[in-house]
Parts: structure tokens; sequence; C-alpha cells
């Protein structure tokens, strides 16, 4: 029964495996398309500075550097977000396989020392019938000096 039990929680930690798997990739892609967006986001923030600094040349005033207090522009944080969401929705699932991965561990090994438990707790056949030979001899043996002590005895009489 362990072993049939062991051989499904090896296939359940395979298809496991390959489902991770294919969430990190999936989560990678995620990730490369958000870190595009907020450089497109970037980018269009320091064209729009760009623009605006050129304005202040033009009125006679000074240049002001772009501030980092917030990536990119709001259009592109907004479109952003629901990809950053899905990135986060995928670390869960992912963080989930991990624990189910343990899980299966914890079980694999709570049956590996059941399996030994019952091996220390099994006589095997051979042994089992030796010890019912040495029973059957030794009740055999057991009357023979009965036997042996009423011959003495009547043989005295």
């Amino acid at each position: 029964m362990c072993k049939v039990v062991r051989k499904g929680i090896s296939g359940v930690k395979a298809a496991l495996t390959d489902y991770r798997e294919r969430l990190v990739d999936v989560m990678m892609d995620y990730q490369k398309t958000a870190n595009q967006i907020d450089s497109i986001g970037d980018e269009l923030k320091q064209i729009g500075n760009s623009v605006s600094n050129v304005g202040r040349l033009l009125a006679g005033k000074g240049t002001k550097e772009a501030s980092d207090e917030k990536p990119g522009v709001g259009l592109t944080r907004a479109v952003n977000k629901p990809v950053k969401k899905a990135v986060e929705n995928l670390r869960k699932k992912i963080d989930a396989a991990d624990q189910a991965f343990e899980k299966l561990d914890r079980l694999s090994d709570r049956l590996d020392a059941g399996k030994e438990a019952e091996k220390g707790g099994r006589v095997s056949v051979k042994d089992k019938l030796s010890q019912m030979k040495e029973k059957a001899g030794q009740q055999k043996k057991a009357p023979e000096p009965d036997k042996a002590k009423t011959k003495s005895v009547a043989a005295c009489l």
C-alpha cells in the first residue's frame, strides 16, 4: 500500500514541478513586460521634462530636472498596475506550489519511516518456521526425560 502511495506522490511531485516551472516562466514574461512599460514611462517622463525645459529656455528661465518620486507617467503606471498585480498573483501561486511540494515531501518521509517500522516488526517466514521447529523440538525433548525417568524407575523395581 505504501509503495502505491509513494508512486502516486512521485507522480504528483513531477506534475507539481512542471506546473511550478510554467508559472515561473509566465511570471518572468510578466515581469519583463512590466519593466518595459516602466522604461517607456520613464522615457515619456524625460521627454515631457525636455519639452518643458525647452519652453523654460525660450522664456528665459532655468532648466528643471525631472523628479524621481514616481516612475514614469500616470498613464504607464495605470497600464502597468494590472501587470504587476498578475505578477504578485503568480508569485502567490508559486509559493502555494512550493508549500504543496513540502507537504508531499513530509508525507513521503512519514511513509518511509512507516516502512522501516514495518520491517522491524515483521518476521520472515523462514525465521518463523525455524522458531516453530525449535518449539516443537523442545516439546519433544521435554517428555523424553520423563520417559527416561520412568524406565530407570522401572529398572530399579
